[in-house]
Formats: C-alpha cells, structure tokens, sequence
C-alpha cells in the first residue's frame, strides 16, 4: 500500500508542476490588497485633480496636474498616497513597464514611487500591452489649503510610449473634531474584461473587508471604488458592470419577491447595482462613491465588481464607516 502511495504521490507532483502560475488575464484573478486598516477619529479625501486622458506620451513629454486640498485645522495624515493611472505601455508593438518620473513643482520634492501594479489580456495577441496603476509618497499635506501642481515625466531612454488616463490623490488624517471611524484602503490592479472567452462570472474581481464591525455603531458608511476605464464605451450596452456587495452573485428570485424581502429585512440579502462607474471620453477614471450601510454586516464584509463588456482596470477600493 506505501509503494501505492508513494507513486501516487510522484504523479500528483508531476501534474501540479505541469500547471502554470497565475498570471494576467482579463478575468479577475488579481484581487486589490489592504494598504491601510485603523480606527481613528478623522477624515478622508479622494480627488482626481484636473487631470484628463493624456494621449500618448513620448519619451520627455510632460503631464501636469493641479491639485486644490484642504483639511481641517489640526489634522495629521495617517495615509497618503499619490496614484498615477497608466495604460497602453509598449516599445514598438512589444509590451513594456513605462519609466515614470513625478516632481511636485513648488517644492521641487521627487516623489518616491513606492509600488506599481500591472495586469494585461493575458494571452499573446495584437495590442496585449501592459496597463496598471504606481503609487507614489508625497510630503504630507498640511491643514488649511493645500494647492500645488504635480508634473509627470516619461524618462525613458528608448522610445518606449504610455498613456496616463489621470493621477489622483488619496488623504486620509486625523483629527480630533472628526467623527470615530473604521477605514480600510485598498489598491491593486485588477483588468476585467468578459471577452475572449472569458465570462462575466469570470470577470469579477472580490474586495475583502477583513476584520470585524460592530454594525449598530455606525452612523454612515460610504463605499469609494476607482476603475480607469470603467463606465465608458463607445457601444450601445445596456448593462456594462455591475456591483455586488454582500451578495453572491446574481438573484435567482423574482424580482417581485425580492423587493418583498427587501422592505421586511432591509439588507438581509446585500444589493446589487448595475453601471456604477461615471466616466467620459476626458475624464477616463470611472469613479463611484455610494452609501452601504443598509447593507454591512458585522463581520465578513465584502464586495465583487463585475465586467459586462465595459472593459475596466480597479485599481482602489475604501470602506470608510462612521461610528455614532
């Protein structure tokens, strides 16, 4: 029986050699990460800035962007970051990583990038180029006003091309006249497309709310979700995405019922959203901010955006809950 074993044992390893890694794939195998999980009394902001889709940037082709932030008086950054959204990062028709430089201007300070995440198609074929998002540290924002404008440059010495669909930047401080809240941060970069064989099912990245939530205490809770490219498309769909939180996966009951459910235990069943993420041919990072709180459980929070022929890269997620 041992020799059984052990023979058994020998294929079994065989074939698990055989398989490949993970890799990059239009489906959603490539979940965001925790950056940042605290409870603190404090705030928290999230703008793009003025920036726009850049068009592709030669090797010394500038990008500029304008931000305007302003915190309460006695605010303290907790976490700060500065993201740039890039796509289309290729030498010639070969995919590449972009060589990315940013200075803010009034300081002179060069930003530390301090991470990049990449995702692509997957499989070789025409325009398979790699698109994902850096994140840069920035000296931590004062209180008052904060206006300042930070210029990206492509630093590559070859001839190698990238397009910025925009940069954003993501404060979150403490301050002591702040309500008390939980906050988890998430970044990464997760390409969803239900193409080429890949199905809407497939094309569904899960977001992870670790820890415990005492749902009771809360006064609010907001759910941020940031997707370069999503929400915009040139062709007439319907129903391009969609978000599902504490839900899994679609209702099979009539929505009739549903709605019956629905009003007798409010939040019983998660929801589910559909074309969450706003966008345009400009402003090409979708964006969608939306009140959870009928919706949260006390442990085990999670939610799941879903591509339906959109074609999206999520790259952030923050769960911000107020406490009472």
């Amino acid at each position: 029986m041992s020799s059984h074993r052990s023979v058994l044992g020998v294929a079994l390893l065989a074939v698990l050699l055989l398989v490949p890694a993970v890799s990059a794939t239009y489906a959603g195998d490539r979940p965001l990460e925790t950056a940042f999980h605290e409870e603190f009394s404090g705030g928290h902001l999230f703008t793009l800035g003025n920036s726009t889709y850049s068009g592709s940037l030669k090797p010394g082709d500038r990008y500029a962007v304008d931000f305007e932030i302003e915190l309460p008086e006695g605010a303290a950054i907790r976490y700060q970051r500065l993201y740039v959204y890039w796509a289309w990062s290729k030498l010639d028709q070969k995919a590449i990583y972009p060589s990315v430089s940013i200075t803010r201007t009034d300081t002179g300070e060069l930003l530390n990038r301090t991470g990049r995440s990449v995702d692509s198609k997957g499989f070789v074929s025409k325009n398979d180029f790699f698109s994902g998002m850096d994140i840069f540290e920035m000296a931590a924002l004062s209180p008052g006003k904060n206006s300042f404008t930070v210029v990206l440059e492509n630093t590559a010495e070859d001839n190698r091309t990238f397009v910025v669909q925009g940069l954003a930047l993501l404060a979150v401080y403490e301050s002591p006249e702040s309500p008390e809240v939980v906050c988890w941060v998430k970044e990464g970069a997760d390409l969803l497309y239900s193409s080429y064989g890949i199905t809407p099912p497939m094309a569904t990245s899960r977001i992870e709310f670790e820890g415990t939530v005492e749902r009771s205490d809360l006064s609010s809770a907001e759910l941020l979700l940031v997707a370069p490219s999503g929400g915009y498309t040139r062709e007439n769909i319907p129903e391009i995405n969609r978000l599902f939180l504490n839900r899994e996966g679609e209702s099979s009951m009539p929505s009739f019922f549903e709605s019956i459910l629905s009003a007798l235990f409010p939040g019983s069943n998660g929801r589910e959203w559909v074309n969450i993420f706003d966008s345009d041919e400009t402003r090409q990072v979708g964006i969608d901010r939306r009140d959870v709180l009928p919706y949260l459980r006390s442990e085990n929070n999670f939610a799941a955006v879903r591509d339906e022929k959109d074609y999206l890269v999520l790259t952030n997620a923050v769960l911000w809950a107020e406490k009472r």
